[in-house]
Order: C-alpha cells, then sequence, then structure tokens
C-alpha cells in the first residue's frame, strides 16, 4: 500500500502570506519575548524558506515591528467610540473595547506590552503611537478639544489604570461590566477636576 501523496503547498497572495506570517509571530510572542522568537520556527509554520520570509521582511527586526504594529491595530479597532452620543457614552464606548479586547486576549496583550518595553526604539515608538491614539480617542470623546499637555498626561496616567486593572483584574474580583462603569467615572472624575480648574 503506497502512501498518500503530500497535499501541494498552497500559494498565497502577498498580503496573505504577510497575514500569515504576522499571525504567527503574535501566537508565539504568547509564549516568549519577541527577541527569542525564532524565524527559522516562523518559517517552518508557515511552510516556507527563511529566505521567502526575509522577502516578506527584509530583517528579523522588521518582522517583529510588524507584529508588534498588528498587535497594536487590533486593540485600536476594538477601543472606538460611537459617532453619536453624550460623552460618557463615547467614553464607554472606548471602554468597553479596551477591557473587552485586553481580558480575551490576555497573553497576547501582555507580550507586547512586554515587547515594548523590551527598549527596541522601533518597537517602542509603535507602542507609543497607539498611547497616543488612544489618548486622542479618549480625549475627543470625553468633549475636550483643545488639551492641555496636563490634560494628556492626566489621560495618560488614566490609561495605565485602565490597562492594569483589565490585565490583573479576573471576574471574581470585578465584573467587566462593572470595571468598565469604574473606569468611565474615574475619568469623569478627572475630567471635573480639569472644568473646576482644579488640575
Amino acid at each position: 500500500m503506497t502512501a498518500a501523496p503530500a497535499p501541494a503547498r498552497v500559494r498565497l497572495k502577498p498580503e496573505e502570506r504577510r497575514a500569515q506570517l504576522i499571525g504567527i509571530g503574535l501566537r508565539l510572542l504568547t509564549t516568549r519575548p519577541i527577541h527569542e522568537m525564532s524565524i527559522d520556527e516562523v518559517a517552518a509554520e508557515a511552510g516556507i524558506s527563511r529566505g521567502l520570509l526575509f522577502h516578506y521582511f527584509p530583517t528579523k527586526r522588521d518582522y517583529y515591528v510588524a507584529v508588534v504594529r498588528a498587535g497594536g491595530h487590533r486593540l485600536l479597532l476594538h477601543a472606538t467610540a460611537p459617532e453619536e452620543g453624550a460623552p460618557a457614552d463615547r467614553v464607554r464606548g472606548i471602554v468597553d473595547g479596551f477591557v473587552s479586547f485586553v481580558r480575551r486576549r490576555r497573553d497576547n496583550y501582555v507580550a507586547v506590552v512586554r515587547a515594548a518595553a523590551g527598549g527596541d526604539e522601533l518597537v517602542l515608538e509603535v507602542f507609543e503611537e497607539n498611547r497616543r491614539i488612544l489618548t486622542d480617542r479618549v480625549l475627543l470623546a470625553a468633549g475636550i478639544h483643545a488639551p492641555t499637555p496636563l490634560h494628556r498626561l492626566a489621560v495618560r496616567g488614566w490609561l495605565a489604570m485602565a490597562e492594569e486593572t483589565a490585565v490583573s483584574s479576573t471576574a471574581e474580583v470585578i465584573g467587566e461590566d462593572d470595571l468598565v462603569d469604574l473606569l468611565v467615572r474615574s475619568l469623569e472624575q478627572i475630567v471635573e477636576q480639569f472644568a473646576a480648574g482644579r488640575p
């Protein structure tokens, strides 16, 4: 009895191959620091040669940055405000998407944050860009259209708290809806302090 022939390798369009390689990287990132990720392992899992991987990403660093950027982009797709509504409702949309994303993808999120903390300038730049976008979204949703540097600092600090509570809390400690309520109220208090001239 002869063995069945091996399945033919599927040819992917360049954008599909890039997406496949980045997806593999995001999954592997949950098991090791990004700079310990093996390019050979990524290529083998994708069923391509190491050389072909470098056709899509010229260097390992380019690949690592693309993986971190993709992780940040996925978060930003979820953490969005509705087009209309009161400031509290618009902020709630961002917070709800953020908390939901982080809690359901905790390992991936922590891995991306850890990668940014690794000190690579390009990776850190991607991470900081995501933080700037989130800060701008929150300020706009909260109705702060001409933020001062102190406004930005306050929202950055609030985002750090939101991130830590979303990562560290469990359903036994606080439910997702209650956590969203807590974070929205805390931001409202910060905004009220600035409106009252008490930064």
